[in-house]
């Protein structure tokens, strides 16, 4: 588990995901989202972002426990709905 103290948000590809309500977890708005994203993906454009990327692919998603879609953890260098924006902008 991530807390706090740990320096790092928690990055998960349903946030991206045009399938997905935002009522289901979805972040971005429908035209920066993409269908399926990809967690390998995310954790490029992070890399690119210098946002020192954990990946963790067996993660499953609180509310999407049935699916291992996985996770990144990146470095609290903004704040989070600004990081996820800017992930979403190179993904699209």
């Amino acid at each position: 588990m991530v807390s706090r103290e740990d320096g790092k948000y928690v990055i998960w590809a349903v946030y991206f995901d045009r399938n997905v309500s935002r009522r289901d977890g979805r972040r971005v708005p429908e035209k920066l989202a993409v269908e399926n994203p990809s967690i390998d993906k995310i954790f490029q454009i992070a890399k690119e972002l210098d946002l020192n990327p954990v990946i963790e692919k067996d993660a499953r998603h609180p509310s999407r426990p049935w699916r291992k879609d996985g996770r990144i953890l990146v470095d609290k260098k903004d704040k989070k709905e600004k990081l996820i924006r800017k992930i979403a902008e190179k993904l699209a």
